[in-house]
């Protein structure tokens, strides 16, 4: 793809793969933002991956080695087609900057999944658009992943599971078969879902818990086995 001079991609430091394809936004400047755009880079899908964030005391600063954080206004001048990344981990937070985003600085733009190269994702699941699937997670036979959903480090989505809109599944989360997850739900780093049980709309099970019931919405559940702390945050 070729990109205006003084181009884009060149003032962003961004990395390049061969031509061909779309460019790459990251959108999000923290933590989460540089596991995207490694998954982003390491996947050779890209022509250029750019990082991008609402936050002025980040403009000009790397992302990671050599790929700058560009103003949310620099998208405007982006060559169509494009595809937008938005790497936020709170759930809430990513669905609302992806909308906004969406109908403003990036009109152009389509909602794009990342997938790490070290990912395994079965040929017969179904990715939404704008998830991430990061290195060395699982996603297996006939498991749906809604729009926005996060499969972090080492997580596992096992056969024929649901995961809704705007989901995180934490590192090393493990879902059995079958397990239905609604939107926005958060399943923190090291809990299990055991085989078949739901997760209700933005509930949250807590790291290292164990789920061996339906989780109703918009609850905490924590501990070996899990149990109701309190309501989740909207």
């Amino acid at each position: 793809m070729t990109v205006s001079s003084p181009s884009l991609a060149h003032r962003a430091g961004a990395s390049a793969a061969p031509g061909g394809a779309p460019l790459l936004v990251v959108f999000g400047a923290g933590g989460h933002g540089r596991v995207a755009a490694d998954a982003a880079l390491a996947s050779g899908r890209w022509s250029a991956v750019l990082a991008c964030d609402r936050e002025p005391a980040l403009w000009g600063s790397e992302l990671l080695p050599g790929l700058r954080v560009l103003a949310p206004r620099s998208l405007r001048e982006l060559p169509r087609p494009w595809g937008l990344h938005v790497a936020i981990g709170d759930n809430a937070s990513r669905r609302r900057e992806a909308r906004a985003l969406l109908l403003d600085e990036a009109r152009a733009a389509f909602l794009a999944s990342v997938i790490h190269p070290l990912a395994a994702l079965s040929p017969s699941a179904e990715v939404g658009p704008g998830c991430l699937l990061a290195a060395h997670c699982v996603v297996g036979p006939l498991a749906l992943l809604g729009e926005g959903v996060i499969v972090n480090h080492t997580a596992v989505v096992d056969h024929d599971c649901t995961v809704g809109a705007w989901a995180h599944v934490a590192p090393g989360a493990r879902l059995g078969g079958a397990v239905r997850v609604g939107a926005a739900a958060l399943l923190g780093s090291g809990c299990s879902v055991l085989p078949g049980l739901r997760v209700g709309e933005a509930s949250v099970l807590g790291a290292g818990a164990v789920a061996l019931r339906d989780l109703p919405d918009s609850e905490r559940w924590a501990g070996v086995p899990a149990r109701a702390t309190r309501a989740a945050r909207a």
